[in-house]
């Protein structure tokens, strides 16, 4: 029998704008074709695993309608694919068009009337960055990195005092892995395969706090779903707790954390009853969750999903407190 001829692997890095940044083995079918793409067994975070749509990312790349010639408007907008109202043009054109456009508005209006808009997509970081080189040169209008991501990053250096978070392969070795207001299971699976790692291998559990019932939702131990924008008061509830059941680890909070006592001040009002009423989640499962975060939970306490609407509870296993009393 004639063997299969092996296949190339090339390696690469995902563009997308995700924060796995995944490494890449890329099937090589020829000179200019790629097949399947996996994550890199020999890379620790990705270890084989990349999400689904990364993997057929040959089916876009190849894919007969994507647009690999600058097209031309000459007909009105509006009209439809296929409608003729475009014209293939040269790069050397197209340049040359893009180029005239902002030397008018720079004339017309100064270097500042021309703002380079950017932020992700798909895309690596030479090719989102390399634009500010033109930027620079040109005086055109700066930002601030981004309008989606500031809120976000200024709360979090607030907090923090600087950008940066604990290795994502941390989660295989936690006891308890919540993942607040992002859906890994469609979105970073990578995230969801540490998280899982660790609930194999160490009976760790996953809380999941969002405002839809989503992929990740369904696969948590503790679903919390609340409304919008109310999150903080969730955490501020789960801290009160925390204080006020004697958790707080007041040495590591003198040491290294600003104001803990006026924090634990501040929280006093901050009860489950309040932010029940803010988040729409019941006291039971706020108090639940800073347990959770206690870890004050024994191991025989489960977590049932009504089926009929978003609620859940945590129960105990009828079983294990029949054998802890001696019956059957």
């Amino acid at each position: 029998m004639n063997a299969r001829a092996k296949l190339a692997i090339g390696h690469s890095a995902c563009p997308h704008d995700c924060p796995s940044t995944c490494a890449l083995d890329v099937e090589l079918l020829d000179g200019n074709r790629i097949g399947r793409l996996h994550g890199a067994r020999d890379n620790s975070y990705t270890a084989g695993v990349v999400c689904a749509k990364v993997a057929r990312y040959a089916e876009r790349i190849h894919h007969p309608d994507r647009l690999v010639h600058p097209l031309r408007r000459k007909g009105p907008k509006g009209a439809g694919k296929g409608s003729g109202q475009f014209e293939r043009i040269s790069w050397d054109d197209a340049l040359d068009i893009t180029a005239e456009a902002l030397l008018a508005a720079e004339r017309r209006h100064g270097p500042e009337a021309v703002w380079p808009y950017y932020y992700a997509g798909t895309m690596g970081l030479v090719m989102r960055d390399g634009i500010n080189r033109l930027r620079h040169a040109k005086r055109y209008s700066g930002m601030h990195a981004t309008i989606c991501t500031t809120l976000a990053w200024t709360g979090f250096i607030a907090g923090t005092g600087r950008l940066a978070g604990a290795d994502p392969r941390e989660m295989a070795k936690s006891d308890l892995v919540v993942i607040w207001g992002t859906n890994p299971v469609n979105t970073q699976v990578n995230v969801m395969t540490h998280a899982t790692r660790a609930r194999k291998e160490r009976g760790a559990r996953i809380v999941a706090v969002d405002i839809y019932r989503n992929g990740t939702m369904q696969q948590a131990d503790l679903a919390l779903c609340l409304r919008p924008g109310t999150d903080g008061a969730l955490a501020c509830a789960v801290m009160h707790v925390l204080f006020r059941d004697g958790y707080a680890n007041w040495p590591y909070l003198e040491k290294y954390t600003d104001c803990p006592r006026e924090l634990e001040a501040h929280l006093r009002s901050r009860t489950p009853e309040w932010a029940s009423a803010i988040t729409g989640l019941g006291v039971e499962e706020i108090e639940t969750f800073a347990r959770m975060v206690a870890f004050e939970l024994d191991d025989d306490w489960h977590v049932r999903i009504a089926p009929e609407d978003r609620s859940q509870r945590w129960y105990r296993d009828p079983l294990t407190s029949e054998r802890e009393r001696g019956v059957g």
